[in-house]
């Protein structure tokens, strides 16, 4: 079994932090789905979340539906996905873009990379495959990578880019990447 133990030996749930751009919520999923390490765990203790499955977490139905079938499609099509959902977390539901990619080890299958979105306003309209885009032209990566990562072609990347250009309201792939760095690490 994993352990989920932050600095020092101090257990996760014990640190006094938030989930941020530069804070996410890391877990780590088996092939059932459930968390076999989440770091770092601001609301609840480890005893609470190891073993338990993300749509534990959310309050409808259809959101529970919808995480599973994401977690399906990694698991099954090999493929990376991102979805928004909102977890309820010490009875207080906060929005969580989640990325999540398979990986390949006997006891993980699957792992989520989770940052709240405390101000949705500010997403400009984008699409989850539009962020994603995004995040990776500003980590440096090339148009041809990124299509790659994504399992689409380049010319659906540069379409990509032309649209988060629009709505952003920018004219140049620096303006872009500015905007983006400004926007999604801050």
């Amino acid at each position: 079994m994993l352990v989920c133990e932050s600095r020092k030996g101090t257990p996760c749930g014990i640190l006094n932090m938030s989930h941020s751009d530069k804070n996410p919520l890391v877990t780590l999923h088996d092939s059932r789905g459930r968390i076999v390490f989440a770091q770092p765990l601001v609301f609840h203790s480890a005893a609470e979340v190891l073993y338990s499955q993300p749509w534990e977490w959310v309050g409808t139905e259809e959101e529970q539906t919808r995480i599973r079938d994401a977690f399906q499609k990694v698991l099954f099509d090999r493929e990376s996905i991102t979805i928004r959902a909102k977890f309820i977390f010490q009875g207080e539901p906060t929005l969580y873009e989640c990325h999540a990619v398979p990986v390949d080890t006997n006891e993980v299958t699957v792992m989520t990379t989770s940052i709240p979105i405390y101000e949705e306003d500010e997403d400009m309209g984008l699409t989850p495959r539009e962020l994603e885009c995004l995040r990776q032209l500003i980590s440096g990566s090339q148009t041809s990578e990124i299509a790659t990562n994504m399992g689409v072609k380049s010319t659906t990347v540069n379409t990509y880019k032309q649209r988060l250009k629009d709505k952003i309201g920018v004219d140049s792939l620096a303006g872009l990447i500015a905007w983006g760095c400004k926007h999604l690490r801050s």
